[in-house]
């Protein structure tokens, strides 16, 4: 039935209409919703302000549990594919963002000057029609009010855009303490966080220390300080920042703590099951952070359960597709799990993107290794010269490979090329590495006198490095120098009790060599026991390989205790590992190992067989190796 509007439903249907039409629509937004910080114009000709105070309102807006940011490696390069620069991400470039990142919503900043005082505004456009959402405004009496006066403005912002007051109130740290003050603390930082993601660690470094010179108290320059030296194999200098990161609690805000208080358990305590639970419970508060799982995955390369650090490298990487570290976690983990052309296909997407770093040359490195492909390891042998951080890992790695194959006079003079590289780079710790496993080598290849000088200069490039201790003496105990490795063994047990790798893994260890030196293998297998559960992970520093140590002593104490079969499955864990051990000497070894069984059990056949695969592997070796001269003699007397 129709009917006619009367003159005062006419007059109340104009006003209802202007009231939607004027009224400020509603700008809040949901978890699903995206934004990205575009721009921050700066118009006071100050350079201190470019890039930093974007930089500090990611960490103010990452408090809130409602907004999800669009990490900052994303933003480059979305910006980078339209040939734009990052700092100059102006208002049209950001809605090109838009459409590349399917984002919702980007904020732009400015700050300007008048006289001594400053002023901060913050503004969010929704993408597509470009329509105002939501602003706020700060002021600043003086350059040292900045960061606070931002931090009031976001905390405006997020009201506005939708969360509640009792999140904020639980959730709102004062930005100059979650961070700092210091603009130009704050600026060196920001600069090393950009050169972290663009060309590596050993180039953030000096930038990260510049900020802590400045302010000392600035939680998360400690932190990422830390990320950076533990991916540089400095562990000892790793633990200290963290502990620092960790002590500075007040300083950090609830995100953050969380990271600092997983990354102390992780590379300060070693408590590897609270660190797995902490990252776990973290990926579950904050199911859109790829830190939580990136690190996740780290964690897993220590245990050795590479199909599960597989599955969270690629979730990390899917979250942010920017990181150099994912990349390289998911490549290592394919690399273990001898999914070769899923790791080449990774690594080649990581350099597609202009990303670089000496981990991603050192999977290159191992790929190729595994191919037997002799080219590639030499390209990447070429790349490496003169990169700090890269050319003495690449010379340490050839080390091994040499070594691999019974070129034990080349290897020693590639491993004293690394050390001598990694001293070049005032990178003190990775020297004692790869002079540490330098020694190691020459031990269970019966150099025993170049292996013992070797351990002392281990201790004298690094004394108080964890990872030096432990290949000295796990050295000295193979050497037959029970009382060094004792010591040694006894300080890293009191300094590491809650480390579950020292105590379940390399204490056990060291102690399980002296009992064999000491021909008591039963005790040396029951001592093995407890590192059964990461004989199979990356158990020095960050290495992207493992030697499978404890396996390969279980197989020795079999072999001394007349238990061919069982000695037999031990090595056969190292070739079944293929991807895990890589070019580590227990991997050419093992086949001798299994030679040696094979004729304890009487299977004279196999046992030839056996060790004719190994003389195959080292048919170029030094002849006077002493492992070789015993081997030889070995096998002739197999009738």
């Amino acid at each position: 039935m129709r009917t006619k509007l009367s003159l005062t439903g006419l007059l109340l249907l104009v006003v209802c209409f202007s009231i939607y039409w004027y009224y400020p629509r509603s700008a809040k937004l949901t978890e699903a919703d995206t934004l990205f910080l575009a721009d921050f114009a700066n118009t006071t000709k100050e350079p201190v302000f470019d890039d930093s105070l974007r930089e500090a309102l990611g960490v103010s807006l990452a408090q809130s549990p409602l907004l999800n940011v669009i990490p900052e490696e994303k933003v480059s390069e979305a910006l980078g594919s339209l040939g734009k620069a990052r700092a100059r991400a102006a208002r049209d470039a950001a809605l090109q963002v838009c459409q590349r990142l399917s984002a919702t919503a980007y904020i732009l900043g400015s700050v300007s000057r008048d006289d001594a005082n400053y002023s901060l505004k913050l503004k969010v456009f929704r993408c597509g029609n470009d329509e105002e959402l939501a602003s706020a405004t700060g002021g600043a009496d003086g350059k040292t009010q900045v960061v606070h006066a931002l931090g009031v403005a976001a905390t405006q912002l997020r009201r506005k855009l939708g969360e509640d007051s009792a999140s904020i109130q639980k959730l709102d740290v004062p930005l100059d303490r979650a961070t700092t003050a210091s603009l130009e603390a704050l600026s060196a930082y920001c600069e090393a966080r950009r050169l972290a993601r663009e060309k590596g660690s050993i180039d953030a470094v000096p930038g990260f220390k510049k900020a802590l010179e400045i302010d000392h108290r600035f939680a998360l320059a400690h932190s990422n300080l830390a990320v950076a030296y533990y991916n540089m194999n400095q562990n000892a200098l790793a633990s200290d920042s963290i502990r620092q990161a960790f002590e500075l609690a007040d300083r950090q805000t609830l995100r953050d703590r969380l990271h600092i208080t997983t990354l102390y358990d992780d590379l300060g305590t070693g408590d590897v099951k609270k660190a797995i639970a902490s990252y776990q419970e973290w990926a579950r508060l904050y199911p859109r952070d790829d830190i939580a799982k990136g690190n996740l995955a780290s964690e897993f390369f220590v245990t050795g359960e590479y199909d599960k650090a597989a599955i969270f490298a690629q979730q990390a990487l899917r979250l942010d597709p920017g990181s150099t570290a994912w990349y390289e976690n998911l490549s290592t983990a394919y690399i273990a799990l001898m999914r070769l052309d899923e790791a080449q296909t990774t690594l080649n997407q990581a350099f597609a993107r202009h990303l670089e770093d000496p981990s991603l040359h050192a999977d290159l490195y191992a790929l190729a290794f595994l191919r037997d492909d002799a080219t590639g390891m030499e390209r990447e042998m070429s790349w490496s010269v003169g990169k700090p951080g890269g050319e003495d890992t690449m010379l340490a790695l050839q080390a091994d490979t040499e070594a691999y194959a019974g070129h034990v006079k080349k290897a020693r003079e590639l491993s004293r090329r690394a050390v001598q590289s990694a001293k070049n780079a005032q990178l003190a710790e990775p020297a004692a590495i790869w002079q540490g496993i330098a020694a190691l080598r020459e031990a269970f290849y019966e150099n025993f006198a170049e292996a013992g000088t070797g351990a002392d200069k281990v201790l004298d490039i690094a004394p108080s490095s964890r990872d030096a201790q432990i290949l000295a003496a796990l050295v000295f105990a193979r050497v037959g120098d029970t009382r060094r490795a004792q010591a040694l063994a006894d300080n890293l047990a009191a300094g590491h009790v809650s480390n579950t790798i020292m105590q379940s893994a390399w204490l056990p260890t060291i102690r399980s060599e002296w009992e064999l030196r000491n021909r008591n293998p039963e005790k040396a297998v029951e001592l093995l026991e407890a590192a059964k559960p990461y004989e199979r992970g990356q158990l020095i520093g960050n290495l992207s390989y493992s030697c499978m140590i404890p396996a390969y002593l279980r197989g020795e104490a079999y072999l001394a205790s007349k238990q061919g079969l069982e000695a037999f499955v031990q090595f056969q864990k190292l070739l079944d590992n293929r991807g895990v051990v890589g070019n580590c000497w227990s991997g050419a070894l093992a086949y001798l190992g299994q030679g040696r069984a094979q004729a304890l059990q009487h299977d004279l056949d196999r046992a030839r067989s056996s060790y004719q695969r190994f003389f195959a592997l080292w048919k170029d070796a030094d002849p006077d190796v002493p492992i070789l001269k015993a081997a030889r003699s070995e096998f002739a007397k197999l009738k």
